[in-house]
Parts: structure tokens; sequence; C-alpha cells
């Protein structure tokens, strides 16, 4: 069990947490939306208004993106912390 000298603060972990998560989800999914590109679906147009659909993520896409946000977490968590835990002074958990 990985012994934390002092304690991180649990909401300082649970921020950090789901900061990375959604800067990992926008940045690869923009990312590899625009490299694969996003397959046409049914368009359903709605009378008066007016949409603009930044980017979509479906199949080949999503699968990338997943991908990549799990090598993100596990990366970086080996090498020092995710970009959020180094915002936050997150101290490493020591082994004992």
């Amino acid at each position: 069990m990985a012994v934390y000298d002092p304690p991180q603060a649990l909401w300082k972990r649970n921020v950090a947490g789901t900061l990375d998560f959604i800067l990992s989800m926008f940045v690869f999914g923009y990312l590899f939306s625009k490299i694969f590109g996003s397959q046409p679906g049914p368009h359903v147009v709605i009378p008066g208004s007016t949409t603009t659909e930044m980017f979509g993520l479906g199949g080949l896409p999503l699968l990338f993106t997943a991908i990549a946000v799990v090598a993100y977490f596990i990366l970086l968590g080996r090498t020092g912390g995710t970009i959020f835990q180094r915002l936050f002074q997150m101290k490493r958990a020591s082994r004992a």
C-alpha cells in the first residue's frame, strides 16, 4: 500500500483527476477526430435553429482517444505526475 507523507487532501486528488480526464479527452478527441475525420451520421434538422459541430467521436477516433487517455494517465503517472497533479503540487506516494 502506498504511504503519503503528508496525506493529500481528497478534494485535491478528485479535482486533479477530473480535470486531467477532461483535458485529455478534449485534446486527444479533437486531435484524433481531425486526423481520422469524423464519419457523417444522420442529420436531424430542426426548423429555425442552427448548429455547428466542432468534432464528433465515433468508431476509430473514439477507440484511439480511449487508448490515448489511458496511456496519458499511465505514462505521466510514472514520470512524476499528470499535468494537474503537478499544478496542484501533489506529492508522490512512497512505497512502504
